[in-house]
C-alpha cells in the first residue's frame, strides 16, 4: 500500500470559501498543531479561504492573542541558538516565517546578546561547531575549510577566528 499526497491545484480566488466559521475551525486546527507567526497563519489559511476572510480570521487571532509574533520571534530564536545557528541565519529564517523586522530584531537582541558572564552566544555556538562537527578538519590543517563552511553558516569573521581560537587552545 503506497502512502502520498495528492497534490491539490490551487483553487482559484472565485472558488475559494468565505465562510469566516470554517476559517477560524481550521485556524484553530492549525494552531492547536504548532504555534505559528501571523503571516504563516493567514498564508495558510489563504489557500483554501478568500483573502478578507483570512485577514479578518488572522486579525481575531491576533486580538484573542493565540498569535503573539514577538512571542513567536523570541521562542524561534532561542530553538535557532539551540541549533548552532548564527545571528545571521536565525534572522533569514525568522523573516521567511512572516516577522516584521522590528519583531526579529527584538527577539535576537533578547536571545543572542552577551549574558552577564560576557558570554557571546554566538561565539559559543560557532566554537562548538568547530569542536564538533569540523574538528577533524582543523587537525588535518584544513583551517580553510573550516572557516568557508562557517561563513556559510553566517558567522562572521571575527566569530569564526576567535571559535578556532578557543579550540585550538584547547579551552
Amino acid at each position: 500500500m503506497a502512502f502520498y499526497s495528492r497534490a491539490r491545484r490551487p483553487l482559484a480566488e472565485e472558488e475559494k470559501s468565505t465562510d469566516a466559521a470554517k476559517a477560524r475551525t481550521r485556524a484553530m486546527e492549525l494552531l492547536a498543531g504548532q504555534e505559528l507567526s501571523s503571516g504563516q497563519l493567514y498564508e495558510r489559511l489563504n489557500r483554501r479561504y478568500a483573502q478578507q476572510t483570512s485577514a479578518a480570521v488572522v486579525a481575531e487571532m491576533v486580538q484573542r492573542e493565540y498569535i503573539n509574533d514577538a512571542r513567536y520571534a523570541e521562542t524561534r530564536a532561542h530553538a535557532l541558538l539551540a541549533a548552532k545557528k548564527s545571528r545571521r541565519a536565525a534572522a533569514r529564517n525568522l523573516r521567511q516565517k512572516g516577522l516584521a523586522a522590528g519583531e526579529i530584531q527584538q527577539a535576537l537582541d533578547a536571545v543572542y546578546t552577551p549574558d552577564d558572564s560576557g558570554e557571546d552566544p554566538e561565539l559559543e555556538a560557532a566554537a562548538a561547531l568547530v569542536e564538533g562537527h569540523y574538528r577533524k578538519k582543523l587537525e588535518a590543517g584544513r583551517r580553510d575549510l573550516v572557516i568557508a563552511a562557517l561563513q556559510r553558516r553566517g558567522f562572521s569573521y571575527s566569530v569564526i577566528k576567535e571559535a578556532i581560537r578557543r579550540v585550538e587552545e584547547g579551552e
